[in-house]
């Protein structure tokens, strides 16, 4: 089989065609990148100069080097917009900024607050108070539609088109589930949507709303130079769904089956959808309203077995993910690190992605960074 460009292996993955080689993916989705801390190590590991960049502030992820993506081969490439979520804190990566506690405050009122040297949390939410009202959602500062970087975000995939043959991602705003989450608090959120339904719902279509009139700035900025959009929201944990299949149904299936054809009628990209945790049962629906490649499949959660998920759903879905980042990657060795690999290529190719569940964390040693990477250029689809 000849080469083919990675443009065009990445989408016949999607496709469920049989490329020459597996996709390699560094830095292709905001759940695909590698820690600050991690690279920075990483490229001392690789003898490369310069400074780490920093692609976003509040998930401490780096800006991969031209050098690095070349050396790996790597097929697909971010298209970055100012999401909702996004800080906007761009820029050069220094140690002792982050040793020091940071707090910011995102477009929709959430506070998220990052302890010395760790990760963003939320500390206050704008809805966490018990007895909440439609009241409350009319005297909320929601956030203007058109929060998106238009010219910078249609530049950037112009430059991304123009300078390579690589398959492009752009992050689409419609959060619902874990916008709640954000809004009402954790714990609030998954109360009210049981004792105070009409209010989770009216907040929802608010937000999907604003959401909405984001996505449309974001596709028209970036046109038909984008091949994948990329959607996120979490509705699993470790042990099993965070909400019941029935709740799933109710409440949020018909905002997705919203949202997506809403983009379809925009884009003739295809759709990804980012999802943690064991959402074994929630994947029949994600099929049926329109997802078409799923991230991150977190293989150690409940239910995510890589060849079941195969087996009953690699028909109509491609897989993103599924290198296992709770323990081979940070914890084992090199070795251990290529047989997983190896495993999840057999279980999920030829229809598969490979990349570390979620981005590659701070405690990943660079030998296995490498043997990972490795293992994905070397592997053939059956």
């Amino acid at each position: 089989m000849s080469p083919l460009s990675h443009r065009d292996r990445v989408l016949a993955i999607i496709n469920h065609e049989v490329p020459d080689r597996f996709p390699v993916d560094l830095g292709g989705s905001p759940a695909s990148g590698i820690n600050l801390h991690a690279y920075q190590r990483l490229k001392r590991h690789l003898g490369l100069p310069g400074p780490v960049r920093v692609q976003t502030e509040r998930s401490l992820l780096a800006w991969p080097d031209d050098a690095i993506l070349e050396l790996f081969d790597v097929d697909l490439r971010l298209v970055v917009a100012h999401t909702a979520e996004d800080s906007g804190q761009r820029g050069i990566f220094d140690e002792a900024t982050y040793a020091a506690e940071a707090e910011y405050t995102d477009v929709w009122g959430v506070v998220r607050r990052r302890p010395p040297g760790g990760h963003y949390y939320v500390v206050h939410a704008p809805f966490e108070k018990d007895d909440l009202s439609l009241a409350d959602l009319d005297d909320h500062p929601w956030p203007a539609p058109k929060e998106t970087d238009v010219a910078g975000l249609r530049r950037e995939a112009e430059r991304l088109r123009r300078e390579t043959d690589c398959a492009l991602v752009v992050h689409v705003p419609g959060r619902l589930f874990s916008l709640g989450q954000f809004m009402c608090g954790f714990s609030n959120w998954l109360i009210q949507l049981k004792v105070n339904p009409e209010f989770c719902e009216a907040l929802l279509d608010r937000g999907l709303e604003i959401q909405l009139a984001m996505a449309e700035e974001t596709l028209k900025a970036v046109g038909d130079a984008v091949d994948i959009l990329y959607l996120a929201d979490d509705y699993g944990m470790q042990t099993g769904p965070l909400i019941s299949p029935e709740l799933f149904r109710r409440i949020f299936k018909p905002r997705m089956a919203r949202l997506i054809p809403f983009l379809r009628e925009r884009s003739r990209a295809r759709i990804a959808f980012h999802s943690c945790g064991s959402v074994y049962a929630f994947i029949p629906d994600f099929i049926e309203v329109g997802v078409e490649l799923l991230n991150p499949v977190q293989v150690s959660a409940a239910d995510m077995d890589s060849g079941r998920l195969q087996r009953e759903f690699g028909r109509h879905l491609a897989f993103w993910g599924a290198v296992d980042s709770q323990q081979v990657l940070p914890k084992g060795t090199p070795a251990e690190v290529r047989a997983e690999v190896a495993r999840r290529v057999q279980d999920l190719g030829p229809g598969y992605i490979p990349y570390s569940v979620h981005n590659i964390q701070a405690e990943v040693p660079p030998e296995n960074i490498l043997a990972m990477f490795n293992a994905i250029r070397s592997a053939r689809p059956a």
